[in-house]
């Protein structure tokens, strides 16, 4: 039911061109996925559990959602498209999201403790954020 009703909403938010809804399909995934793996961290560092092979796994989750983030950008900049903010700030967002999973994950390796798990949940949150700024950066929101 839930999936369903994820995977509608997904394909609802295609690209378009309209500067007010910046939340395509690929923004729309990345911020599903990065708000629930932060929740799921968040609830295991809060039971005080350390990072475990869920928490880490999911992270990984990240990292690959993040690349493919990533990817779709460069496949629409080598296509001849171009955002309407400053190109330098889109890709400053786009490398530092894609580092921040990594970061984290070498960060959770050497604190085993319920804080590694919170880091991962504070690394989760901050790169769906920044997804959604390179959303707005892309089609120029917030641009005049």
């Amino acid at each position: 039911m839930i999936g369903a009703t994820l995977a509608t909403a997904v394909r609802a938010a295609t690209t378009t061109s309209d500067p007010v809804n910046y939340l395509d399909g690929w923004t729309a995934l990345a911020l599903t996925v990065g708000l629930l793996v932060a929740a799921l961290c968040l609830i295991a560092g809060l039971r005080g559990n350390p990072p475990g092979s869920i928490t880490i796994t999911a992270t990984v989750l990240l990292q690959l959602t993040m690349i493919g983030y990533l990817l779709r950008y460069a496949v629409a900049l080598a296509g001849g498209e171009s955002s309407v903010g400053p190109a330098w700030e889109l890709w400053a967002y786009l490398v530092t999201v894609l580092m921040l999973p990594a970061v984290g994950l070498l960060w959770a390796k050497e604190e085993h403790s319920r804080w590694g798990t919170l880091v991962l949940a504070v690394v989760a949150f901050v790169a769906a954020v920044m997804c959604a700024r390179v959303a707005q950066i892309w089609y120029g929101v917030g641009f005049s």
